[in-house]
Formats: structure tokens, C-alpha cells, sequence
């Protein structure tokens, strides 16, 4: 024990991750839009169903998500939000919109962040995106420079 943690204390070593459930007041936001990217197949769940996704198992709502298929993986997306970052291409195609601006911020520790699709971790240097209807999600540094660009 050196003077320094006997007048203060030890710091915690094991300090839970802090939740973040709505964008924090504090943080300093930054703009950015998508990238280009290729474009993917999409469709409105027909019924109720479970989705194989790279989040695990997602539940899609029956005429209200939308199923999109990336090729090597799949998401299910509010279709509120859907219809407001995607268009459609035809034949079941849609593109990503690039005019779309997103906030971001980035993370300075270790945190947990309340998604859609439930509590996702975001390490330091990530990027949380707040999406068209407020919602969060934690994005890698690396991901994030490849997926968008400064507004």
C-alpha cells in the first residue's frame, strides 16, 4: 500500500461497465453519413419469426421489421427505420442512404449499451451512433471508419 491509496483508498479494480441508455448530455458529438455500399436484399417479415443474425437470435415482427440479408449475415431492422435509411433499388434490392447525417460519439471507457437488440459492450475509442429515431448502438473504431465518413 503506498501513501496515496492509505489516505484515498485503492482504486476498484473490477469497476462494472457504465449503461448507457440514452444519449449522455455531456458527450461531444460528432456528424457523419454512410458510405456507399453494396447494395442487399430485404424483405418485410411476413409473421412472427426468429432470426439467425451476428447479434444471435433476433425476434422480427410480422409486417412491421424488415429482414435484411448481407450476404454473410443477417439483421432485423424497425421498419420505421428501414424505410428511413434505406431505398429501394427494385427486385427486392435496396441501397443504403448516403444523405443520411448521424450523431456519434466516442467512447472514453468501457461501456454498456442499451440497443434494440438489447445490452451490446463498447470498448474505448468506439463510436456510439445515434440512429433517425434516437436509437443507440456501439460501433468498433475501425468499423465505423470504414462504414462512414464526416458529415
Amino acid at each position: 500500500m503506498n501513501v496515496v491509496e492509505f489516505i484515498f483508498g485503492a482504486r476498484p479494480k473490477n469497476r462494472e461497465p457504465d449503461l448507457i441508455d440514452e444519449a449522455p448530455h455531456h458527450v461531444a458529438w460528432r456528424l457523419a453519413r454512410p458510405k456507399p455500399a453494396p447494395p442487399v436484399k430485404a424483405w418485410c417479415a411476413e409473421t412472427d419469426m426468429r432470426v439467425e443474425t451476428g447479434q444471435g437470435v433476433l425476434h422480427a415482427r410480422g409486417g412491421k421489421d424488415y429482414i435484411v440479408d448481407y450476404g454473410t449475415s443477417r439483421a432485423v431492422i424497425r421498419g420505421d427505420i428501414f424505410t428511413r435509411t434505406y431505398k429501394p433499388r427494385g427486385a427486392g434490392q435496396y441501397e443504403k442512404r448516403t444523405d443520411i447525417v448521424l450523431r456519434y460519439f466516442v467512447l472514453k471507457r468501457p461501456a454498456l449499451v442499451e440497443t434494440l437488440e438489447g445490452p451490446q459492450r463498447g470498448e474505448a475509442g468506439d463510436w456510439v451512433m445515434e440512429g433517425v429515431t434516437g436509437e443507440l448502438w456501439p460501433v468498433p473504431r475501425d468499423k465505423a471508419l470504414a462504414k462512414y465518413e464526416p458529415a
